[in-house]
């Protein structure tokens, strides 16, 4: 190969000045990202209910099951996330800080496994663009930084299908094996990160990429490796056998329940964990069009463009700007398909769904336009305003809108209130996820206090209560009230 074609190829493209904005936008969103961990409180119920799971993994020291409450195993979710929420608290202590931080890691694995995925094919500015849209979009923005097992999800599931990729480009039969075996691994993560649902979304683009562009011998390729299946079987299978074993029952409820009857049984009454999310049909498309913006939005206002303006053929002379580009279009779209058309029939389900389709849009979206577009300062700047406006919503607006939604006010009127005492604190019905997370835990066995000190109570106020005005803190639902019974009863029977 000639040193002239060499430094023609798209990865061999030095970072000039017009990459370089990119890449410090790239920085400035994980920056941002890890700035902004501590800023909103843990809101129930996803958040609060996943940061306490791993509290209680770390509490109790089971590593195994994960626990709803002290008593109470927590069969919905595989815990390769919570593991990692549970490790950062044991190295940084017990806070939103740290049950956080693996998300941003997550995130950031994601955007690596795209880089990787995207080398060789994309130029390095178009590859810092896809990572910029992904990175920017609003629901990999929030999970990049939520006690939640998305970011999970999205690594491990982009991991899988950028080495599938990396398989079509390999150049020799060992290289082809050594990638398809960290295939095989990624797959084994995923089973760890959200059981058989997550392998499906990872493993039903590759399939109809493979049916579609007649990649067949690469799937024997790949199928025919033991060690695949070994590395994949071996990452996976010990935890889910233990598990079974300690917890007889787990399997069964895991893969019929949550994986069958959850998205086929509308208002599904067996979820031991929360409810049911009955959605209208095909709901996951405008909720990943929501959750893919602005990506979604370019390829919405591009593609009628391209056929109006230059014709039939204009898209697919677009994509062939790029090396092997009609396949990698057609990869991408399969990547952001699979998910909508596997999850249009489902009526329980939320817009976090639409997580593995955000990658194939934003590679459609940057390939779909001309990279000379990308040098000019007002798409990044664009991309910067954007950002800006994401730091001004977790700065200044979202803590508020976010604390209606937690007990950490409650807990910190509380704690203030009562000082260095040892004060009863009691809820009329049961605690949310986040009183029990910011009380340590000691909500679950009561909080008697001693008699000589304040009582306090939580009860449900509607916003107009009257009572409102002298609680010591409220959010949407209930507030905290000094417990007038308790001082009664003290004043009754007043100490010796």
């Amino acid at each position: 190969m000639s040193s002239e074609h060499k430094r023609s190829r798209p990865d061999r493209i030095p970072l000039e000045g017009s990459h370089r904005p990119w890449l410090y936008l790239l920085g400035l969103i994980l920056l941002l990202r890890l700035l902004t961990l501590a800023s909103l409180p843990l809101t129930d119920h996803t958040e609060a209910r996943y940061a306490e799971i791993a509290r209680l993994m770390l509490q109790l020291q089971d590593w195994i099951s994960p626990h709803i409450t002290p008593s109470e195993v927590f069969w919905a979710k595989p815990p390769l996330s919570t593991w990692s929420q549970a490790l950062s608290m044991t190295v940084f202590g017990v806070s939103p800080w740290a049950a956080r931080l693996p998300a941003v890691l997550w995130s950031s694995v994601a955007l690596g496994a795209a880089g990787w995925m995207l080398k060789g094919s994309l130029s390095r500015l178009q590859t810092l663009v896809v990572l910029v849209a992904l990175a920017l979009s609003p629901l990999f923005f929030i999970a990049a930084g939520a006690v939640m097992t998305d970011a999970t999800l999205a690594a491990t599931t982009l991991f899988v299908q950028a080495a599938w990729w990396r398989v079509l480009r390999s150049h020799s039969a060992p290289e082809r094996l050594r990638v398809a075996r960290w295939l095989g691994f990624g797959v084994g993560l995923a089973l760890l990160t959200k059981g058989p649902a997550a392998v499906v979304l990872t493993l039903l683009p590759i399939f109809m990429h493979a049916a579609w562009r007649r990649h067949w011998p690469s799937i024997r390729a790949v199928a025919s490796d033991p060690w695949v299946w070994l590395i994949c079987l071996g990452v996976a299978l010990p935890w889910y056998v233990v598990a079974e074993l300690k917890t007889p029952g787990f399997i069964e409820y895991f893969v019929l329940g949550e994986h069958v009857m959850r998205f086929l049984q509308p208002g599904w009454s067996g979820d031991l964990y929360g409810f049911a999310h009955a959605q209208p049909l095909g709901i996951i498309w405008p909720y990943t069009f929501v959750a893919a913006l602005p990506a979604a939005l370019i390829l919405l206002l591009r593609l009628p463009y391209l056929r109006i303006r230059q014709g039939a053929g204009a898209l697919r002379a677009q994509f062939q700007q790029v090396n092997n580009g009609l396949d990698l279009a057609c990869y991408a779209l399969c990547i952001a398909l699979a998910p909508l058309l596997l999850f249009s029939a489902a009526r329980n389900l939320i817009w976090t769904y639409a997580m593995t389709a955000l990658p194939g849009l934003a590679i459609l979206a940057v390939m779909a336009c001309p990279q000379a577009w990308f040098q000019r300062a007002i798409s990044w700047g664009l991309g910067l305003a954007l950002l800006l406006l994401y730091g001004w919503a977790f700065v200044f607006k979202l803590p508020q809108e976010a604390a209606k939604h937690s007990d950490l006010p409650l807990i910190s009127a509380y704690t203030q209130a009562c000082g260095a005492q040892d004060c009863r604190l009691s809820y009329a019905s049961k605690p949310d996820y986040s009183a029990y997370f910011y009380s340590a835990g000691r909500l679950y066995t009561g909080m008697p206090g001693q008699a000589s000190a304040p009582a306090f109570k939580v009860i449900h106020l509607e916003k107009n209560s009257p009572l409102r005005a002298g609680a010591l803190a409220c959010n949407n639902e209930q507030c905290l009230l000094r417990d007038s019974d308790r001082v009664a009863e003290n004043s009754a029977h007043p100490a010796h």
